[in-house]
């Protein structure tokens, strides 16, 4: 991989992360052992990070919230999600539905005169496709 785009100290990173096995390192304790503050770590990390080279997982160590960083190759790989999902949809099943043909569906709601609730194409409809053909809904 783009290993030799790599500096001396993030190659030195990389060795060590990769040294410390299926245990892996804390992020903290890294910075310490590299020899630079924490904020050139984050940044080595992240670029370690950002060419699939290592993993990083929340962990607490020593009281203190942190990452532990283990190699791509001693992670367990993470479920892959699907970019695409095929759904089918018949709509033909809901153009059945009375409502779609029903010349009085702009003058319907709840309450007026043409009313849903009330509504014998409507009910006959449920009764035969949802209700199993059962009567009435009351």
């Amino acid at each position: 991989m783009e290993y030799e785009e790599l500096s001396d100290v993030e190659k030195k990173a990389l060795e060590v992360i990769a040294g410390s096995g299926n245990a892996g390192i804390f992020q903290n304790d890294l910075w310490k052992l590299l020899g630079v503050n924490s904020r050139d770590t984050s940044r080595i990390v992240n670029k370690l990070l950002r060419r699939g080279l290592i993993v990083r997982k929340p962990a607490v160590n020593r009281g203190r919230r942190t990452y532990l960083l283990l190699t791509s190759k001693v992670a367990k790989p993470k479920k892959k999600v699907p970019t695409k999902i095929e759904l089918r949809i018949d709509l033909d099943r809901f153009m059945e539905i009375p409502c779609f043909n029903c010349p009085f569906i702009h003058k319907c709601y709840v309450g007026g005169f043409y009313n849903p609730i009330t509504c014998s194409w409507l009910e006959e409809w449920i009764n035969l496709n949802v209700m199993g053909g059962r009567r009435s809904l009351q």
